[in-house]
């Protein structure tokens, strides 16, 4: 698959960001585009079928299709990654990917169309694909291009809903996705977040990591980095504003964790990825 684009869009509530990535448009011939919403409140018109957004969703758009997004609440903000695409000719890996794809389309007009819900730990891989489609190097980009190839087999290799369906997380693990979603300017420790869901914390940590594969905390900070990532490229605040907006000790302490999870300071990331 060759990546044309990977956007990261951070809160979109109104002015140019979403009069531009809001219209109701349609790509060429052979562009497919994934839209992947992490929170907010609004619909995603394809076609003319209008779906509910809720975070965790994917949407499938195919070439030629028109669509647009629909924000319906200021006080929850639509936050989402798009990444457009297309198969590369000759390549039988894309064409069978591709298949796939046109599979998923099928079944969508022959019923409701449908987004599919992904696992909690999947928004990372779009962040991934996002650093990866930017690389200034070719390995990067292809890197990039197998890795979504792969995102593909996974999500639509399978021929029925139940088995599309990700794995059942257990109501305290949904519960602290919540919690942690509503309290990223803030420092949440684990021991009163397990409080809140009536568990010890090591009970909590160890149902936590068995469900989504990495422990509490290091999923809470990760999703303080990507929303961290989302205001530097979006915004004109500081680095230092942006690190005492989500609750770090410092700048210096910020810096040094988002360059663990990005590879990048603050500073080269804002130089990379800016949109503004």
């Amino acid at each position: 698959m060759r990546i044309k684009d990977v956007v990261y869009l951070y809160r979109l509530v109104g002015g140019e960001k979403l009069t531009w990535h809001g219209r109701y448009h349609a790509h060429g011939a052979e562009e497919y585009e994934f839209h992947y919403f992490i929170e907010g409140q609004g619909s995603f018109l394809s076609n003319r079928t209008r779906m509910a957004l809720e975070g965790g969703r994917l949407f499938l758009t195919r070439p030629r299709e028109f669509h647009s997004i629909l924000p319906e609440a200021v006080s929850r903000p639509i936050t989402y990654y798009a990444v457009l695409f297309e198969p590369e000719m000759g390549s039988d890996e894309d064409a069978a990917a591709l298949s796939l794809l046109e599979c998923e389309g099928a079944q969508a007009e022959r019923t409701a169309a449908t987004p599919r819900i992904l696992d909690a730990r999947d928004r990372f891989l779009f962040e991934e694909l996002h650093r990866l489609s930017r690389a200034p190097d070719e390995s990067g980009k292809r890197a990039a291009s197998y890795q979504l190839l792969s995102l593909i087999y996974r999500w639509y290799g399978r021929h029925d809903a139940a088995a599309a369906a990700t794995s059942v997380r257990t109501e305290y693990t949904e519960k602290a996705l919540a919690l942690m979603s509503r309290a990223l300017r803030e420092k949440l420790g684990m021991e009163g977040l397990a409080a809140k869901l009536g568990l010890s914390e090591e009970h909590f940590i160890r149902l936590f990591r068995a469900e989504l594969g990495m422990p509490p905390f290091q999923y809470y900070t990760r999703l303080k980095i990507e929303a961290a990532s989302g205001l530097l490229t979006g915004s004109n605040l500081s680095v230092g504003k942006v690190a005492e907006y989500f609750g770090f000790e410092n700048q210096f302490h910020f810096a040094r964790v988002f360059k663990k999870c990005t590879g990048l300071s603050p500073t080269e990331y804002r130089r990379t990825y800016a949109t503004l």
